[in-house]
C-alpha cells in the first residue's frame, strides 16, 4: 500500500511542477545580427522586428572605439554618455532584460551616437 501512495504523491508533484513552469522561454538576441553593434546598422528596424520580454538577453559584439552604454531616456535623446548606468568597453557585452520598461543604449565613442549607433527598446 505504501508504494501506491508514494506513486500518487510523485504524480501529484509532477503535475504541480509542470503547472508552474514559465509559459515562454527567454530569447538570446545578437544585437545587429551578423553586423553586430556597429555604425551603419538600422537598429530601429532591427528592434521593430522583435518582441522583447523579461529575461531575454542581448549580446553586443563591437570593436573599439565603440562602447555599449545603458543610459536614461534623456541621455539617449541627447546622445549624452557622460553619466551612463553601464558603459562596457570589452567588445563583447551581454545584458539581461529585467524588469519591464524601456531600455536605451548608445555608444559612448566619439560621435557614434549622433551617427546612429544607438537603440531603444521596450520590454513587455
Amino acid at each position: 500500500m505504501g508504494g501506491c501512495c508514494a506513486s500518487k504523491v510523485a504524480l501529484m508533484f509532477l503535475v504541480l511542477s509542470v503547472g508552474v513552469l514559465p509559459t515562454t522561454l527567454a530569447t538570446d538576441y545578437e544585437v545587429g545580427d551578423s553586423a553586430g553593434w556597429a555604425l551603419g546598422v538600422d537598429f530601429e528596424a532591427w528592434v521593430s522586428s522583435k518582441t522583447f520580454h523579461v529575461q531575454d538577453t542581448l549580446h553586443f559584439n563591437f570593436t573599439s572605439p565603440h562602447t555599449v552604454a545603458l543610459v536614461d531616456q534623456s541621455a539617449y535623446l541627447t546622445c549624452n554618455a557622460s553619466d551612463p548606468i553601464i558603459n562596457d568597453v570589452s567588445g563583447s557585452f551581454t545584458f539581461t532584460l529585467n524588469p519591464t520598461g524601456v531600455y536605451s543604449f548608445i555608444s559612448a565613442g566619439d560621435g557614434d551616437c549622433d551617427a546612429g549607433l544607438r537603440m531603444e527598446l521596450a520590454v513587455d
